[in-house]
Parts: C-alpha cells; sequence; structure tokens
C-alpha cells in the first residue's frame, strides 16, 4: 500500500472524526444553550428592575429559561393605573405606579420610546361613552379599560395577556376631571443578564411591541423631563422680567409658592408649581437677581442633575 494512499485515507479519517467531534459539539452546545431556571431566580430581579419596586406577590413568574449566559422570563406583573377624561370626553391612560409611592407619566414612557404621545393617533377605545350610561362618567368599563391597555401595550384584545382585577373612581380626581385607577395583570417578557449582583433585567417586551432597553429609556425619559423643565422654568423667568418691568424688582422671596401667588394670572397664566419628577420647584429671588431650580431626577439640591435658571 503506497504512503500516498495511506495518507489519504488517514485524512478521511481524522476529517470524519472532526465531523463527529463538531457534530457532538453543536448538540451538546444546543443543550446547554436553552436550560430551565427556577421562577425564584428571576422574580426578585423582575420586583427590582430598572424604574420599578414591585412586591414578590405582584410577579409570577410563568416559565425561565437560560439562553447562552442570558435568560428570558415570561411572567404576569400587577400593574396599577390612572386613566383620566381629556377634555373631549375620552379615557386615556395617564400614568402608571412604579414603586408604592411613585407614580410615572404615560406620555414621558410613549415619547421615549416611540417619539410621541400614545393619543397622537386616533384610537377606538376613546370613544366618548354613551350618554345614558352614567356610571361611565365616574369610572371606564372593564371593557374600555381592556381596550386602553391593550392599545397601549401592544396587545391584542380579548386576550389572557391582559386580565382587569378592578377599576375605581378615585375620591378625589386627577385635575377637574373624572379618573380611575385600575389593578390589571399583564404579560410581559424579559430578558435577564447575570452579572455581579446575580440577575438583573435588561429587556422588557409586551404583545407584539419590540423590545425595550429598560436602561436606555429611563435615560431618554430624564432627557424629557429636564427639557420639560427648562421649558417651565423659563417660562416663570420670562414672567419675572415682565414683573420687574412693571414693579422696579424681581420677587423677594425663598418660596417658589409665593413667587406664584405675585405672578398669576396677570405674568403668569398656566401655574406650573411641580417638576416633571412631581418634586416641588424651588426659587429665591432679591429685587436684581433670581434663581429657579428643579431638583431633578435625584430630588435632591446642588446635585449634578439639577435644572437651574438664574439671573
Amino acid at each position: 500500500m503506497s504512503s500516498r494512499f495511506l495518507s489519504r485515507h488517514i485524512a478521511a479519517a481524522l476529517a470524519l472524526v472532526a465531523c463527529a467531534s463538531i457534530s457532538y459539539a453543536q448538540v451538546d452546545n444546543t443543550a446547554a444553550v436553552r436550560a430551565p431556571l427556577k421562577p425564584s431566580q428571576v422574580r426578585k430581579p423582575l420586583t427590582r428592575m430598572p424604574g420599578f419596586e414591585l412586591t414578590n406577590g405582584a410577579v409570577r413568574v410563568k416559565s425561565a429559561t437560560m439562553v447562552g449566559a442570558a435568560a428570558e422570563a415570561t411572567a404576569e406583573i400587577r400593574n396599577v393605573f390612572r386613566l383620566e377624561k381629556d377634555l373631549q370626553g375620552n379615557w386615556r391612560v395617564a400614568e402608571i405606579r412604579t414603586r408604592p409611592d411613585r407614580w410615572e407619566y404615560i406620555d414621558f414612557i410613549a415619547r421615549a420610546l416611540n417619539g410621541s404621545s400614545p393619543g397622537a393617533s386616533p384610537n377606538p377605545c376613546t370613544a366618548p361613552d354613551p350618554p345614558f350610561k352614567s356610571s361611565s362618567s365616574i369610572q371606564p368599563t372593564v371593557k374600555r379599560t381592556r381596550c386602553l391597555l391593550g392599545s397601549l401595550l401592544g396587545i391584542e384584545v380579548p386576550s389572557d395577556a391582559i386580565r382587569i382585577q378592578e377599576v375605581a373612581p378615585l375620591e378625589i380626581p386627577m385635575g377637574d376631571r373624572p379618573s380611575a385607577t385600575v389593578v390589571a395583570w399583564v404579560r410581559v417578557d424579559a430578558r435577564l443578564i447575570n452579572g455581579p449582583k446575580g440577575w438583573q433585567v435588561t429587556e422588557l417586551r409586551t404583545g407584539n411591541n419590540n423590545w425595550a432597553n429598560l436602561a436606555a429609556v429611563i435615560a431618554r425619559v430624564d432627557e424629557i423631563k429636564r427639557a420639560q423643565a427648562r421649558t417651565e422654568l423659563a417660562a416663570t423667568a420670562k414672567a419675572l422680567e415682565s414683573f420687574r418691568k412693571d414693579r422696579g424688582s424681581y420677587v423677594v422671596t425663598d418660596s417658589h409658592t409665593v413667587l406664584i401667588d405675585y405672578l398669576n394670572p396677570r405674568y403668569l397664566s398656566v401655574v406650573v408649581r411641580v417638576d416633571p419628577w412631581s418634586q416641588p420647584y424651588q426659587y429665591q429671588g432679591t429685587p436684581n437677581h433670581f434663581t429657579l431650580r428643579s431638583l431633578g431626577a435625584d430630588g435632591k439640591e446642588n446635585t449634578t442633575d439639577d435644572v437651574v435658571l438664574s439671573v
């Protein structure tokens, strides 16, 4: 048998062994890529995902799977929403509760995700209630509520991906329009990574919406809020300049409430007492100088995220 013949057979045998090894490795990797996780491993990260603080009872994990070094989970999360009627008599989702004592405006979140407010396009769920349904002026029906939430979250209803637990009118409405709170269970998909602090949620998706990077959304929401705070402070500063032109000095006080009493309604028709983070605006004024301030996202004075307008 020639050496060339032997070489060809040895090479072929080695190739077969290599192919078998590769095939085995691929099968083994496939098995390693997707492996189940215990619900308890992802429940806590879901209760503390960026921007939220939920109780354990508000999260029901349906499935959790390892995907390489990351994980994906499906869960039902109990959310509380605030609905209100607009000036045209249409119900809309106004806020979502993110922590026991904190609410976030849906408008900010929608603009961060899509660049527009949720009411920017026609929505069949917001049609005015028939006049003969007197209760609808106090609270929306369960059917309407499910439709509104489904439209917001990209879920086609009817669907068990949204289950309404309770709809109740607010005793003290938001502003001067009817408003209600809604407790609903919403199915979400989450992506997680296992970092130095354990599993953490990085992305979230509802219905047919795209995956949303939570850290990026929160950063964008803060950008939008900062822009709004600057606009509101600029409007107040303009009113102060008009006041000084008439009175010879700025309003002398260290109270924003007192400032508004002086400026409204002659110099400032629209009164805004709290900033986009729901914290009171601050003011310090002397006859020739003033400082207007929003404490920013951290709610602390004289930190880097303060929004300040000073003259």
